[in-house]
Parts: C-alpha cells; sequence; structure tokens
C-alpha cells in the first residue's frame, strides 16, 4: 500500500502506475482538429496528483492541474469535469462519437465531493458522504450536456470527465487517452475553432 505524509501531495504516473512525492504533475493535452464534417478532440493524460482528504484520512482527491474542476455534488464522488463547446451555425444536434477510450484502474477510495458553500456560518453545508451506487460514475468519459443559445450564438456543450469511479470496489477509473469525433451534417465552413 502506498504510504502517505501528513497533508503531502502525490503525483501517480497512469502509464505506470509509479508514485512519487511531490505536486509537478504533467499538465493534460488537448488537441482540436478540424475536420470537414466536424471536429476531432483529443485529450491525453500521463499523471495526477492525488492527496489525503484532510477530514476522511481514508479517502484521496484525484487532481489534474489545469483544465478540470472538481463536481460539487453533494453525496457524489469528487469526480472531475470540464466543458468543451462548439460554435454551431445553426441550430442542429450533432453527431457524437468517442473513437478511443484508455484508461488504467487504481485502487483508492475517492473522496466525497465538496458542496458549494455561503460565505456565512449559518448557512454552511453539510459534505455528506457518497450514496452508494453500482458501476462505475461517470458512465461515459464524453456526454452531450446541452446547447446554449447566447447572444444568437448556438454552442453545443460536451461535459469531459477524466476519471469515473467505482463506488463498491473502490477503483478509480484514470483515463489516459479520450478521442472523440463531433459531426456537423452542415459541415464546418464559416465555424469558428472549438473552444471552452
Amino acid at each position: 500500500s502506498t504510504f502517505f505524509l501528513a497533508d503531502a501531495q502525490q503525483v501517480i504516473n497512469l502509464l505506470t502506475g509509479e508514485v512519487r512525492e511531490g505536486s509537478d504533475a504533467a499538465n493534460p493535452v488537448r488537441t482540436v482538429e478540424t475536420l470537414e464534417d466536424g471536429y476531432l478532440v483529443t485529450y491525453e493524460f500521463t499523471e495526477a496528483v492525488i492527496e489525503k482528504d484532510k477530514e476522511l484520512p481514508n479517502c484521496f482527491l484525484w487532481r489534474y492541474k489545469e483544465y478540470f474542476m472538481d463536481s460539487q455534488t453533494n453525496g457524489e464522488p469528487s469526480i472531475l469535469y470540464r466543458s468543451d463547446w462548439l460554435k454551431l451555425e445553426k441550430d442542429e444536434m450533432p453527431a457524437l462519437e468517442i473513437l478511443e477510450c484508455s484508461y488504467t484502474d487504481f485502487h483508492y477510495q475517492l473522496a466525497p465531493a465538496f458542496p458549494p458553500q455561503s460565505d456565512c456560518e449559518s448557512g454552511k453545508v453539510r459534505r455528506l458522504p457518497i450514496t452508494p451506487y453500482e458501476g462505475f460514475y461517470p458512465v461515459s468519459a464524453v456526454e452531450f450536456d446541452r446547447l446554449s443559445y447566447i447572444i444568437g450564438q448556438i454552442n453545443a456543450v460536451y461535459m469531459i470527465y477524466p476519471i469515473s469511479y467505482n463506488y463498491e470496489q473502490q477503483t478509480v477509473r484514470a483515463y489516459t487517452k479520450i478521442v472523440y469525433k463531433v459531426t456537423l451534417s452542415g459541415g464546418t465552413t464559416g465555424i469558428e475553432e472549438l473552444r471552452t
């Protein structure tokens, strides 16, 4: 089992499983390729920072330096996410295809999410333990979230999840590579780059 110093952070190599002291993990790499009929988006992960939860010493928090935010849904595991925004020329539902999902499974007890807090003491929200569930959550590394309409601009929004968690097995599934394609019926002519 891995030995942790108090308040220590460690870096885990997602490809080899090796762990070292420190927090200087390599950042995830994200590339976007514009195709004639859509976009090809690739994420590559080689390292993550893992740290002990100060409130729950048996639990761990999984971190990436850039891009990814912690979920704040009380009662769920502390998973990470980010959203990719894709500009559309017209109101259409792009087709999402996940082309590659490579991962490594690690045996860690993931901490529960931290709910959003208000500044006043009386409004403090109690952090709940993870509500038991079966299988891995989130189910998919990429999910369509919504169509966003802002000042005459239509965007398709996709949620990217770099890890998923199996509560019963206490297994963190850390993706090492995620490749997905978004196909537009009208193609990409006149459309700006995929943005975040």
